[in-house]
């Protein structure tokens, strides 16, 4: 396998096990603590084996990212999107811990009290105002660097309207349909995180396709 494929595969790779970390997670978005303890209780294996999954998915990326700055040569536009998505990477990989902690605090060993309750409230409030930070940047950052690509004519312009689309998407449910109007749609955040893998996937493909067309010609 030449590097252009690896680096079309780690991507791709990445992507499965980002939707496939959070297919494995119950209800992803929410941030009702007891909610949280509740569901993660019910379902500690599945949510054991996400954290596991997203650090995995997680150096996939960061791999990925790795074989992107060596396989071309990144416009200002790419690079701000690989800058980015790297950030995010660090608060996606950060983020597994949050849910390590929650599936801590839901063991039989240990009794959800008062305190407990303080410490998960903290971690959805106070706390994810740190996550906050370095895991947006990655959603933004796929869509920059799918749109430094077409610029740069590797990939066309499929994934960033996919990308677009997902984020407008959930936008809307989780700020106007959840906040606003206080009703909290089913699947939805799941399919917004797999529309944000598809688009990932795609790129990986394009750009596989990309360095075979380059080697023949």
């Amino acid at each position: 396998m030449n590097k252009g494929n690896l680096t079309g595969w780690l991507l791709i790779f990445a992507a499965l096990t980002f939707w496939m970390s959070w297919y494995l997670m119950p209800d992803p978005g929410t941030v009702d603590t007891v909610h949280i303890l509740n569901i993660v209780k019910d379902n500690r294996t599945a949510v054991l084996a996400s954290v596991i999954i997203q650090i995995t998915s997680s150096v996939l990326y960061v791999l990925a990212l790795f074989y992107f700055m060596r396989q071309i040569n990144p416009g200002k536009t790419t690079m701000a999107g690989i800058v980015l998505l790297g950030i995010g990477t660090l608060g996606f990989c950060s983020d597994a811990f949050f849910h390590l902690l929650a599936w801590f605090m839901t063991d039989n060993s240990v009794t959800i009290q008062t305190d407990v309750i303080r410490v998960m409230d903290f971690m959805q409030t106070d706390g994810v105002t740190f996550l906050l930070p370095i895991l947006l940047p990655f959603f933004a950052g796929n869509i920059v660097l799918a749109i430094g690509l077409n610029r740069q004519k590797i990939v066309s312009k499929n994934p960033q309207f996919i990308l677009i689309s997902a984020l407008l998407v959930g936008v809307l449910s989780e700020v106007v349909v959840s906040k606003i109007i206080g009703y909290r749609i089913p699947g939805v955040m799941l399919t917004v995180l797999g529309l944000f893998a598809v688009a990932q996937i795609s790129i990986g493909v394009k750009f596989i396709r990309y360095k075979m067309q380059a080697a023949i010609a």
